[in-house]
């Protein structure tokens, strides 16, 4: 990143949310978050990946919002039986990203699945996992139902900040979830008319209020699971 006033202002803009929300960031990975957010904006003058152009808003509304699920994906990890084993996450519906990329410049141990059907979109996600190195960075460039076969039962967790459907974000997530496996789905706010939604044998396992610093508006993250799980 360049060091610039401005970049470096930015820069301690997001290393100040970083500590306000209690996550084990390094200070290189920090820098990439912001090469990643700079290219993003770059991209996004011509390639409407976001209605959000302004790079401060961006650190906020982009970086920040999808950093503050960590915490909460960290400890799930963590108290996997086999936690030594590869942790494979599915982002469905990616747009640009979000929050795939963050996650993924963050835990590089983790296999990050990026799933996005709009191809200016795709093309931009390929070009960040090569220009930055990702090497922990799957792009999946068609429609989830397409992509979802080749990988049966083979995804630890999934997570979308694209749906408002929990039932649609259960029925694309399932074919390519392990036994066991959870999703995370980031909302505004709960509505009643999407909890009618959730298939009769899943569950609303927990539902987690996100303080994502600089941002006055609700948050939340729900993790779901099939009730069978939680009779096992």
């Amino acid at each position: 990143m360049s060091k610039d006033a401005s970049s470096q202002e930015l820069l301690a803009q997001l290393n100040q949310g970083i500590r306000d929300l209690q996550v084990d960031i390094s200070a290189s990975q920090a820098e990439l978050l912001m090469d990643y957010l700079i290219e993003f904006q770059r991209w996004n003058r011509t390639h409407n990946l976001s209605a959000i152009h302004d790079l401060k808003e961006s650190v906020v509304l982009h970086l920040l919002d999808s950093l503050a699920v960590l915490p909460y994906l960290d400890r799930y990890v963590a108290a996997q039986p086999d936690s030594s084993g590869v942790f494979s996450l599915a982002d469905l519906g990616t747009g640009g990203g979000l929050p795939g990329i963050p996650l993924a410049i963050c835990r590089p141990t983790w296999q990050i699945h990026l799933m996005e059907a709009v191809q200016k979109k795709t093309v931009f996600l390929q070009h960040i996992a090569a220009k930055f190195n990702l090497l922990n960075i799957h792009v999946h460039a068609a429609r989830i139902e397409n992509s979802s076969p080749k990988l049966e039962k083979s995804i630890s967790a999934c997570i979308s900040r694209a749906f408002s459907d929990f039932g649609k974000f259960v029925e694309l997530s399932q074919p390519m979830l392990k036994d066991g496996g959870v999703l995370w789905a980031m909302k505004a706010k709960l509505l009643e008319e999407d909890l009618k939604t959730i298939p009769p044998n899943w569950s609303i396992t927990n539902n987690y209020q996100l303080a994502v610093p600089g941002l006055n508006a609700e948050r939340r993250l729900f993790e779901l699971a099939p009730m069978r799980e939680l009779q096992a």
